[in-house]
C-alpha cells in the first residue's frame, strides 16, 4: 500500500495540454502527490469517483475587476461573491487588477493583496495599472516586481488614465530593465476620437452604432506601435482583450518580426458577433473593445486553434444594472465592461469543444496552461502533474446547462449569457487540495486563497533601450 494521500481522485481521464490518459491521482500538501495507474493500491483520508469525468487543470481567468471603483461606487461583487462564482464555473486562479488612485504604486499593490486576501476562496494574483511615467511610479516598478506582481496594464486611450506613446516607452523600459511584463489595453486614442467625432457630427450614436466608434484599426496600430517598443527592448509584451481580425493581424505580423506577443481574447468575443447590438437589451454588450463581426469572430477561434491567441479572460466587472441601461440613444454615456467571471469556463468549453471541434487538450492549453506559461505561474499552475498546485476540475462533458444555471456574483447585476446553453460543467473542483466545489455546490471557505507571487523573468538576449 502506498502513503496515504489527503485526497485521491479515481476512474478519471487526466487532460493535459499536449495528453489525456486514465490515471488516479493523489493530493497531499496542497499538491499533485502521485498520478497512478487507474486502481492502484493507495490509501487516502477521503476518494472521490470520477468515473466519467475529465480530471483537468483549473481553469485560469487572466482578467477580472474584481469590487472596481467606477463613478465614486464599485461594482456589486466583492472578493467572496466573485471568486465563488469563479471556482463554481471551474476557474481556479484569477489575474485582477491593482487599481490607479492616490498613493504610491507599491503601497497601492499591498493594500489590494490585504483586500483579496480576506475573502477570496481561490489564488489571486494581480496586474498593476500603470497611468504616468512620474518618478515615484517609474521607482517603485523594480520594488513591485520583486514583491511579485510582474506583469502590468497600461491604457493608450481614455482621457484619465491614459499614456502617451513617450509614457508608454518609458514605463516599458522600467518593466523589462526589472523583468517584468508589460501589458496595454491597445486601442489609439486619436483613431476612436475621430470616430466618434464622426458619429457625433451624423448623429449616430445608438448602441448598433457603438461598434464603429472603436474600429479595429486602432487596436492594429497601438499594438504594432508597442510591438516594436518590446522588440527593441528584448521584452514579451502582453495585449489585453484582442477582439478581432485586425487586432489579431497585428499580433501575426509582429510575432513574424521576432517579438513575443502575449495575444489574450474574452469570452463575449468568442460567443457573440456585433448581432448583439440590434438585439434585445443590447446595453449589457457594450464593452470595450466591442464585440466585433462573424468573420472577427471565426478568426479568434483560428487564433486559438494555431496559438496566435495564448489566453481567454472573462474581463468581469459587475456593474449594478441600473448604470448601464437607460441610454440605449447615446452609448456615450454606457460605462463599457460586463460580468462573466462565472461563465468563462462553460462557455469556452461549449464554444470550443462541442460548437468547433477543438479537442479537450487543446482546451486546457487556452484555459489554463498557456496563460500559466505567459504569467509566470508555470508549473505551479496549469498542468496536472506532480509537484503542482492541486487546482483541479472534475469536469462532466454530458452535463446540460442553460444561462440560468451560471450563478451571477450578485442579483444586482446581469449577464451577456443569460439565453445561452450548452453541455459540459464542472460537478467537482479542488482548489489547493480543498475540495471546494462538491456535486455542484460550493463547500470552499472565504479567506483561502493566496497571492501568487511570480518570479522576474529574464530579458531576451539582443535587446536595446
Amino acid at each position: 500500500m502506498r502513503p496515504g494521500f489527503d485526497l485521491l481522485i479515481r476512474g478519471g481521464e487526466v487532460v493535459n495540454g499536449d495528453a489525456r490518459a486514465a490515471l488516479d491521482v493523489g493530493v497531499a500538501g496542497g499538491r499533485v502527490a502521485a498520478l497512478l495507474a487507474p486502481g492502484s493500491p493507495a490509501a487516502a483520508e477521503r476518494e472521490i469517483d470520477a468515473t466519467g469525468l475529465l480530471v483537468m487543470p483549473g481553469g485560469i481567468d487572466t482578467h477580472t475587476h474584481v469590487a472596481w471603483p467606477y463613478d465614486d461606487t464599485v461594482t456589486v461583487d466583492d472578493w467572496h461573491s466573485a471568486t465563488r462564482a469563479a471556482v463554481l464555473g471551474g476557474t481556479t486562479t484569477i489575474m485582477d487588477f491593482v487599481p490607479p488612485a492616490e498613493g504610491g504604486l507599491a503601497a497601492r499593490c499591498r493594500a489590494r493583496v490585504e483586500e483579496a486576501a480576506a475573502d477570496a476562496v481561490i489564488d489571486f494574483g494581480f496586474h498593476p495599472i500603470l497611468t504616468a511615467s512620474d518618478t515615484r511610479d517609474v521607482e517603485d516598478i523594480g520594488k513591485v516586481i520583486a514583491e511579485g506582481f510582474t506583469s502590468f496594464k497600461m491604457y493608450t486611450t481614455y482621457e484619465d488614465r491614459r499614456v502617451d506613446d513617450g509614457a508608454a516607452w518609458t514605463l516599458m523600459r522600467a518593466i523589462a530593465a526589472n523583468g517584468g511584463l508589460p501589458g496595454f489595453h491597445a486601442e489609439n486614442h486619436e483613431i476612436l476620437t475621430s470616430a466618434l467625432d464622426d458619429q457625433v457630427r451624423s448623429g449616430h450614436l445608438g448602441l448598433a452604432d457603438y461598434p464603429h466608434s472603436r474600429p479595429g484599426l486602432a487596436e492594429a496600430e497601438t499594438i504594432h506601435m508597442v510591438s516594436m517598443y518590446a522588440r527593441r527592448l528584448g521584452t514579451p509584451v502582453y495585449i489585453f482583450h484582442v477582439s478581432g481580425s485586425d487586432a489579431l493581424d497585428a499580433v501575426r505580423f509582429a510575432r513574424q518580426a521576432g517579438t513575443v506577443v502575449h495575444a489574450e481574447t474574452c469570452t463575449h468575443y468568442l460567443a457573440h458577433d456585433e448581432s448583439v447590438f440590434t438585439g434585445e437589451d443590447a446595453w449589457r454588450f457594450v464593452i470595450s473593445p466591442p464585440i466585433r463581426g462573424a468573420a472577427d469572430r471565426l478568426d479568434l477561434w483560428s487564433g486559438i486553434a494555431d496559438g496566435t491567441v495564448v489566453s481567454v479572460g472573462s474581463d468581469h466587472c459587475a456593474y449594478d444594472t441600473s448604470a448601464k441601461r437607460g441610454w440605449e440613444h447615446d452609448h456615450r454615456h454606457i460605462p463599457a465592461g460586463a460580468p462573466g467571471i462565472e461563465a468563462r469556463t462553460p462557455v469556452l468549453w461549449n464554444e470550443a469543444v462541442n460548437v468547433r471541434g477543438l479537442d479537450p487538450c487543446q482546451f486546457v492549453q487556452v484555459s489554463a496552461e498557456r496563460a500559466a506559461r505567459a504569467l509566470g505561474l508555470f508549473p505551479r499552475k496549469g498542468r496536472v502533474a506532480v509537484g503542482a498546485d492541486a487546482d483541479l476540475v472534475l469536469w462532466d462533458p454530458a452535463r446540460t446547462w442553460t444561462g440560468a444555471d451560471l450563478r451571477p456574483v450578485s442579483p444586482a447585476t446581469f449577464s451577456l449569457y443569460e439565453r445561452s446553453s450548452g453541455t459540459g460543467l464542472a460537478r467537482h473542483v479542488v482548489a489547493g487540495g480543498r475540495l471546494v466545489v462538491e456535486n455542484g455546490t460550493f463547500a470552499g471557505e472565504r479567506g483561502a486563497g493566496r497571492f501568487l507571487a511570480r518570479a522576474p523573468m529574464a530579458r531576451q538576449a539582443g535587446a536595446r533601450a
